[in-house]
């Protein structure tokens, strides 16, 4: 069963399966039987929800990306982290040669028409006193050694007020602010491509601590206490979705080494169509 929290029927079908409620009750047991009170819901049901096998539970997430191709080279590679998208040959890593642009991931550095940049971002972690040029440099390595994993969404209300990932990836974004011979790269690859909406299901060993932790102490407490806060997180989170009530975005990353299979991709979907189907629930359509 796929806990699936990326729209308000979704959500209500997994608490209905999970948490064995008949479909035209749980609304009546909440409201009613339960006042309109999680913690009251939740011991209700604490001896089911107890019993979730949190590791083999399958949680669905997706990525807004955007392609040329319909996704044709994920869905015969898979979803990879950016430190091999660019040290590969895919479509990004042509489109960045075409323009003059290649990386050197293992040195640390990056050629535009072969002139040399360190992107090393930790020699420029003193940005009080280093130029302009340099902190874009920063940026650049920053996500290419620090925040280069697959990043996600749990839930997401309106994918297009999420910054312009549905136009091109937020890495072109910060390359585009670096010089003249980078500007305006996002925009040639938004030219070129489409937005759509990758949805897969992974396990919880695939996630970074903190989607679900505000810390790594946090993490490892609950492991030890067999995973008790995460249960009730997920629960809390289906009901809000399943009321329309989730906060705007919930944000699910991928530890740095974590490949999506293309057989744990459930669906590529044009993300206008996404968009329509998510805001319609917020009657926003």
């Amino acid at each position: 069963m796929l806990y699936d929290i990326t729209n308000p029927d979704v959500s209500y079908y997994w608490l209905h399966k999970t948490l064995q409620i008949k479909k035209d009750e749980f609304i009546e047991t909440y409201i009613i039987e339960c006042h309109n009170d999680f913690d009251t819901f939740y011991e209700k049901y604490r001896s089911i929800i107890d019993k979730i096998d949190i590791e083999n539970l399958e949680i669905v997430a997706f990525q807004v990306t955007s392609s040329s191709n319909e996704c044709a080279e994920i869905k015969k590679h898979g979803l990879h982290n950016l430190q091999w998208v660019l040290s590969n040959d895919t479509t990004l890593n042509r489109f960045l040669k075409n323009n003059n642009i290649t990386f050197d991931i293992e040195s640390k550095l990056m050629y535009i028409n072969d002139i040399a940049y360190d992107v090393d971002y930790e020699k420029y972690n003193d940005l009080d006193v280093i130029s302009k040029r340099k902190e874009q440099l920063h940026k650049i390595g920053h996500k290419i050694y620090y925040d280069f994993q697959i990043n996600a969404f749990l839930f997401c209300k309106d994918i297009y007020d999420y910054s312009t990932i549905h136009e091109a990836p937020e890495f072109l974004y910060t390359l585009s602010l670096l010089n003249k011979a980078t500007k305006e790269i996002d925009l040639k690859w938004k030219n070129i491509c489409k937005p759509y909406v990758v949805k897969f299901k992974s396990k919880l060993k695939d996630f970074a601590y903190f989607t679900f932790y505000g810390s790594e102490r946090e993490y490892i407490k609950d492991r030890q206490d067999n995973w008790s806060d995460l249960r009730r997180l997920l629960i809390l989170r289906a009901v809000e979705s399943a009321f329309s009530d989730s906060a705007s975005q919930i944000f699910a990353y991928m530890k740095p080494n974590t490949v999506i299979k293309p057989e744990n991709i459930i669906e590529y979907v044009p993300a206008e169509k996404w968009r329509k189907n998510v805001l319609k629930y917020f009657g926003k359509e």
